[in-house]
C-alpha cells in the first residue's frame, strides 16, 4: 500500500519538477540564444563599420589588406566600382554571386539603398546591415554600402555566415538538455528518497497500530475467556460455590475496565484531545502529597518507602497537577509491583536553574539495557513482569505522553546496587500546553 503511495508521490514530484525544469530551461535557453544572436549581429555591424570606414579613407585598396580583413572578420567581400567588379574580385572570384545579388536587391527594395539614386558629391556614405532571408546555402548577415570614391562610388557587399552561431546554439542546447536531464534524474532520485523518509513515520505508525490491535485483542481475550468460563461454571455449580465464580467474573471485569480506560487514555493522546490545565504548583508539596497517598500501600506490601527533598526552597512551576500526579502514580505502582517484600522505593526531587527532576527508585530486579527503550512502547512488558496480571504494559506509555505534553523528558537508569530509577525532567518555568 505505502509502496504504491511512494511510487505515485515520486511520479507526481518528478512530473512537477520536470515541467518546472523544462520551462526554466526553455526560458534560460531563449534568453541566452537571444544574447548570442544579438552579440553576433552586433559584432558583424561593428566589424563592417570599421571596414567601410577604412575603405572610405583609403585611396588604394590592396589585395593583401582585403584578404586579411576577410580572414580576420570571417566575412566575404564583393566590391563593385560603380557597376564593374573590383580587380581583386575579378582576379580571384569567391563567394556566391546569387547571395551578393540577393543582398543588394534586399538593400534596394527594403532599405532604399539604390545606386541609381546615389549622388556621390552630396552623400558621404550609405550603409545598411541586415539578416538575409534563409537560403539553400544557410543563413547570413549582410552589409551593403555605397562609398563615394574618386567622383564615383564603390558598391560594397559583405556576407557573414551564421553557421558558427548555429553550431554554438546547437552545442548550448545539447548542454542545457543534458544538464536539465541530469538535474531531473537527480531530483527524481531525491524525491524517491524524500518520499521514503516522509512515509517512514506513517509506516511505523501503521505497524504500531497493528501491534496495538493485536496486543489489545490478546489482553481483552484473556479476561473474556475467564469470564465466560466462570459464567458457564456458575450455571451448573452448587449455590454455595457460585459466589467464587461470580468473584472471578467481577475481578476480570474490573481488569478489563482498567485496560479499556488505559486504551481510551492513549486514544485521546493520539487524537490530541487531552485537555491540560496548567497551574502554578509547588513541586515539593506535590511530591509530599503523593508520598502520603501511597505510604499506606507501601506498608501493606512491607516496603520501605522514602522521600528525599532538596534543602533549598523549590520555586513554583507551571504544570498540570493531576496529570503529573498520574504519571508519578504509574511509576510508583510499577515500583511497588516489581520490588520484593522488604525492599525499598524512594521518591526524590532535584532542581537546577532550568529544570526540576522527579525520580522514583527501587531495588527490584531492574531492567535490561536492551529493554530500556522498549519499556515505553505500548503493551510491552519485561519478561520477569509478564506474570503480573494487573499491568498491561500501557502505564509507562501514558506517563511518557503526559511528560511530553509538558515538554519534558522521561528516562530510566539503573539504581546503584540494583533496581531501576525512573526520572521525569520538566521545565522549571512550565512547558505544559493547554491542549494536547
Amino acid at each position: 500500500m505505502l509502496n504504491k503511495v511512494r511510487v505515485r508521490l515520486t511520479f507526481f514530484c518528478a512530473l512537477a519538477m520536470g515541467a518546472i525544469l523544462l520551462i526554466m530551461t526553455c526560458i534560460c535557453l531563449a534568453v541566452s540564444e537571444r544574447g548570442i544572436r544579438e552579440k553576433s549581429f552586433t559584432d558583424f555591424q561593428t566589424n563592417t563599420a570599421s571596414l567601410l570606414s577604412y575603405m572610405r579613407d583609403q585611396t588604394v585598396l590592396s589585395h593583401t589588406w582585403i584578404s586579411q580583413m576577410e580572414y580576420n572578420y570571417d566575412i566575404v567581400l564583393n566590391i563593385l566600382d560603380g557597376e564593374t567588379p573590383l580587380l581583386y574580385d575579378s582576379l580571384s572570384p569567391h563567394g556566391d554571386p546569387e547571395l551578393f545579388a540577393l543582398a543588394r536587391e534586399t538593400a534596394r527594395r527594403e532599405y532604399h539603398l539604390d545606386p541609381a539614386r546615389f549622388d556621390p558629391p552630396q552623400v558621404l556614405m550609405r550603409q545598411e546591415v541586415f539578416p538575409l532571408p534563409k537560403t539553400k546555402s544557410g543563413g547570413y548577415y549582410a552589409a551593403v554600402a555605397l562609398l563615394p570614391k574618386n567622383g564615383g562610388y564603390l558598391n560594397v557587399a559583405a556576407l557573414h555566415s551564421t553557421a558558427p552561431v548555429l553550431a554554438q546554439l546547437t552545442r548550448q542546447r545539447l548542454l542545457f538538455g543534458c544538464g536539465s536531464l541530469a538535474a531531473w534524474l537527480l531530483l527524481t532520485l531525491l524525491a524517491w528518497l524524500f518520499t521514503g523518509r516522509m512515509l517512514l513515520p506513517i509506516e511505523e505508525s501503521r505497524k504500531q497500530q497493528i501491534r496495538f490491535v493485536a496486543s489489545a485483542s490478546h489482553e481483552l481475550r484473556s479476561p473474556l475467556t475467564v469470564m465466560l468460563a466462570s459464567l458457564s461454571a456458575a450455571r451448573i455449580a452448587e449455590p454455595g460455590e457460585r459466589d467464587r465464580f461470580f468473584d472471578a467474573i467481577e475481578s476480570e471485569g474490573k481488569r478489563m475496565s482498567r485496560l479499556i480506560r488505559d486504551m481510551l487514555t492513549l486514544a485521546s493522546s493520539d487524537s490530541r484531545s487531552w485537555s491540560m490545565h496548567p497551574e502554578r504548583v509547588e513541586a515539593d508539596t506535590l511530591l509530599l502529597e503523593i508520598y502520603e497517598m501511597y505510604e499506606p500501600q507501601a506498608s501493606k506490601l512491607n516496603l520501605r518507602f522514602e522521600i528525599r527533598l532538596p534543602d533549598a526552597s523549590v520555586p513554583a512551576c507551571l504544570l498540570d497537577r493531576e496529570r503529573i500526579r498520574q504519571a508519578l502514580g504509574v511509576l510508583i505502582d510499577n515500583a511497588f509491583a516489581y520490588t520484593p517484600p522488604g525492599g525499598f522505593v524512594a521518591l526524590s526531587l532535584s532542581v537546577s536553574e532550568k529544570y526540576l527532576e522527579y525520580a522514583v527508585s527501587d531495588n527490584g530486579p531492574g531492567i535490561d539495557d536492551a529493554q530500556k527503550q522498549k519499556i515505553f512502547e505500548r503493551f510491552f512488558r519485561a519478561d520477569n513482569a509478564r506474570r503480573d496480571r494487573e499491568h498491561f504494559g500501557l502505564g509507562l506509555c501514558i506517563a511518557r505522553e503526559i511528560v511530553l505534553l509538558h515538554k519534558g523528558k522521561i528516562r530510566v537508569e539503573d539504581t546503584p546496587g540494583g533496581g531501576a530509577t525512573f526520572l521525569i525532567r520538566l521545565p522549571l518555568f512550565g512547558g505544559a500546553s493547554k491542549k494536547a
